[in-house]
């Protein structure tokens, strides 16, 4: 099997949350302290196992857990995912460090969410070219 790469750029090249949903995102992501403009990118989509089974277009949101010089900003993820969740959004992934300590030499530490569009979403398999070698006789 062969993941066919130029299908997966029509779809990522075609396919793209709202602009007036992306304004909207903007606008929360601003009045809760996130700096800079929210942009869309495309989000993989994990199993349990840690294997990519599809795709999704979204966003990342990055929040200051702990800072030396200025302490943590205000950890408002929980209410923007239920806002989200109205815009037909579903947090995905969540990673980063969770603390300021020895293991990150004392720096600022970040959490990161990555929401996607759940319209935009598609299997893996969409993606996948079968060969003959691929099954088994």
């Amino acid at each position: 099997m062969k993941f066919n790469k130029e299908k997966f750029r029509v779809w990522e090249n075609e396919t793209h949350i709202p602009d007036d949903i992306m304004t909207m995102v903007n606008h929360i992501a601003e009045k809760i302290g996130h700096c800079g403009e929210v942009s869309e990118e495309t989000i993989t989509i994990y199993n349990r196992g840690g294997y990519a089974i599809g795709y999704a277009k979204g966003f990342s949101i990055t929040h200051c857990t702990s800072s030396y010089a200025d302490g943590p900003t205000p950890d408002l993820s929980r209410a923007f995912s239920k806002w989200l969740k109205g815009l037909d959004f579903k947090l995905e992934n969540s990673f980063g460090d969770n603390g300021m300590d020895c293991a990150t030499n004392w720096h600022d530490t970040f959490w990161t969410n990555q929401f996607i569009y759940k319209p935009s979403e598609i299997d893996e398999e969409a993606f996948i070219i079968w060969e003959d070698g691929d099954y088994e006789e």
